[in-house]
């Protein structure tokens, strides 16, 4: 997680934090050991350190509460409103730069918790944790490298030394694992092998004796009476490794919210959602290492823990290699882990339940589902966006939206078609139709399509639709009167608008830009011309001192000695000119590059707005505005009717009509105007 933090606040590179996390990717604690290798590389100052802390402190806190609060409301012990209202003030402090507090703390001083619950909240929570690691197999959904437990200690001090009858001193390490033996004072020549190996045994020593062959030698040899041979070895246990299964994706991507400039954690924004490419590698399972258990030399078996294997499952999207060890994207889509940790890929993300602290905004290239509701300031953007309910949240989609419910106090920018039960005290901006099951309430509507409401009405709202409207009331008697615009396309010439003042912005940005590159190429260019003349200076001073020192081996020649020192002075201070003009040229160059990338990245981007500027105008030429509302049931004094050209107040309740633009007679001439024809049966 620190290192998520770090890059986020941009501490550190990509490139250090891939670093960071290969130097420390056998730390048993991962956060602790990235802290102390930034502090040992210097990667960050002291005040970045500071922040960087402060912010992780400030998240494992509010981590904590999540899942104690959570916990406390399955229990039944606090409500949700109780639950949310305490994140609410906690998140408060943060953006106010202060260190939020522990939950368990908090209700234990309001009284709304006693010692006992919170104890029973802990130990759930404890219950939900995996459990601690034993010498038993770990679970198969067990998806990181387990830590490997140690063998106890032995119980046995297995030390001896003592002399045999046939003068050897044997010795015994204290693990019982080697046997040496050395020939005394008292050691006899005619003794055998096998009388040596039947003490040996009498001694209960019996496994990885020597052979006979290796005794004889030892019995001729004269130098094994200060050096000791050794007689015996036992086998060494060999400790195996749990198998483990390396993720190339965030499976969890929604713990780090996103940081500002300040150094606080917002915690709706939690980062893109993540997407990966057909083909991409998406896990990869390092096999498990077989333990073997040992035996000392007296035949006693040395046990080790065993290890544990994990399987490596795939699901939709997934496919698998030949030998079952990596697993590939099928499709480009979101990669997961479903409750039974198979890796799937979906060409959907799905959001189980609301959209709020817990999840943080939705951004996401593809198509996005939100199973519940889409809460008061979080943010959905992608592709096609299916919702159940939007309660004061904000759409952004270059697709279709359906809200399957309805919206109150949200907003909706949308490159398709927009489907909706109701509106309520809403915004709509959308390029193709806006389809209504029932009302449109206080809200502002701007469409290059047809705004449709199926059986309900248009009541206290502004509506901009450029293919016309049809509903079944417009407005009530009670309400605000409606402003109704047809025919004319504000969405389309609003983006126009946008994106011509973004291309005006770019190529300014890229004439900036170039008028640096042409000043440096001009500076380059005379930092060139110097370095040249610094060159030949330094070498003509040296070829001088070269000069000077043959003469100065003359020992008629005096007075040389002076003019060498005052050249070697100017060779010096030329060396530390040059050096320091050599550097701000290849600074100078790094900033050229710099100002080239810009450039190329500036070209992209005004390659792809005057793309959508061509889109947008094909457009508008090809969808000509429809100048009319469709009203089967009635129209309410007081709405303003515009067309492109004209605009009326209806001035009295009028029942199932056709309002649109057209030419009307007057006392002198043709002119346009706004025509209200009766008896208009819709089909």
């Amino acid at each position: 997680m620190l290192e998520k933090l770090a890059l986020q606040k941009k501490f550190i590179t990509k490139a250090q934090c891939a670093q960071a996390l290969e130097a420390c990717r056998d730390a048993k604690n991962i956060d602790l050991a990235l802290k102390n290798y930034f502090e040992r590389e210097k990667f960050l100052t002291d005040k970045q350190m500071k922040q960087l802390l402060a912010s992780y402190a400030a998240l494992k806190t509010i981590q904590k509460n999540q899942r104690f609060g959570n916990c406390a409301v399955d229990l039944g012990f606090v409500t949700k409103e109780q639950f949310t209202g305490e994140m609410t003030r906690q998140t408060n402090k943060i953006a106010e730069k202060r260190q939020p507090e522990l939950l368990s703390k908090i209700w234990i001083q309001d009284q709304i918790l006693n010692q006992e619950q919170c104890q029973q909240i802990e130990q759930q929570l404890q219950g939900k944790q995996p459990a601690p690691k034993t010498t038993k197999p770990a679970p198969p959904e067990a998806t990181t490298e387990p830590q490997q437990a140690e063998p106890p200690p032995p119980l046995i001090d297995y030390t001896l030394d003592r002399e045999l009858t046939c003068g050897v001193q044997l010795t015994v390490d204290t693990t019982g694992m080697a046997a040496f033996i050395r020939k005394t004072d008292m050691f006899m020549d005619t003794v055998s092998a096998e009388k040596i190996l039947e003490q040996l045994e009498d001694n209960g020593i019996v496994y990885g004796l020597v052979g006979v062959s290796e005794l004889e030698k030892f019995i001729n040899s004269s130098g094994f009476k200060t050096n000791p041979f050794k007689v015996a070895q036992g086998t060494e246990p060999v400790r195996g490794k749990d198998a483990r299964i390396e993720y190339f994706f965030e499976t969890d991507y929604l713990k780090a919210g996103g940081i500002d400039e300040d150094g606080n954690i917002d915690f709706k924004e939690r980062g893109p959602i993540p997407r990966v490419r057909k083909g991409c590698l998406l896990a990869k399972k390092i096999p498990l290492i077989d333990a073997r258990e040992g035996k000392n030399i007296f035949k006693e078996v040395i046990n080790v823990p065993t290890v544990a294997d994990v399987a490596l499952k795939s699901g939709k999207g997934v496919i698998s290699s030949s030998d079952g060890l990596e697993l590939y994207a099928e499709i480009t889509g979101t990669p997961g882990l479903d409750p039974s940790n198979k890796v799937e890929v979906s060409h959907t993300f799905t959001a189980p339940a609301d959209v709020n602290y817990e999840t943080g905004h939705i951004n996401y290239e593809g198509n996005i589902i939100i199973k519940g509701t889409l809460k008061s300031g979080f943010k959905a953007v992608g592709h096609e966006i299916r919702v159940g309910t939007v309660d004061g949240g904000e759409i952004r989609a270059s697709g279709d939206v359906t809200v399957l419910n309805g919206m109150i106090g949200g907003f909706v920018y949308a490159w398709g078609n927009v489907n909706i039960r109701f509106i309520q005290n809403s915004t709509i901006f959308c390029l193709g139709n806006l389809i209504v099951d029932k009302e449109i309430m206080d809200s502002r509507i701007i469409t290059s399509g047809a705004v449709i409401i199926k059986t309900g009405e248009v009541i206290s709202s502004e509506i901009t639709c450029n293919k016309g409207l049809i509903t079944q009331h417009l407005g009530t008697e009670k309400s605000t009167p409606n402003i109704v615009t047809f025919g004319v396309d504000a969405f389309t010439a609003r983006e126009l608008k946008n994106i011509k003042d973004r291309i005006v912005h770019a190529t300014d940005e890229q004439a900036f830009i170039q008028e640096k590159l042409d000043a440096q190429l001009e500076d380059l260019s005379r930092d060139t011309i110097n370095t040249s003349a610094l060159i030949h200076e330094i070498d003509r001073a040296r070829h001088e001192n070269f000069v000077l020192s043959k003469k100065q081996a003359d020992p008629t020649v005096r007075g040389l000695k002076s003019q060498i020192q005052v050249n070697s002075r100017l060779l010096v201070r030329l060396d530390k000119e040059l050096n320091h003009l050599l550097d701000r040229i290849e600074k100078k160059k790094k900033q050229r590059k710099k100002f080239k990338d810009e450039l190329k990245q500036l070209e992209t981007t005004l390659e792809r707005l005057r793309g959508e500027q061509s889109n947008f105008t094909r457009w508008q030429q090809q969808n000509p505005g429809v100048s009319q509302a469709i009203v089967s049931g009635r129209v309410i004094p007081g709405t303003i009717i515009k067309g492109p050209e004209a605009s009326t107040e209806i001035l009295e309740a009028r029942n199932n009509v056709k309002i649109l633009q057209t030419l009307v007679t007057t006392d002198e001439d043709m002119e346009l105007g706004i025509e209200i024809v009766d008896n208009i049966r819709r089909k």
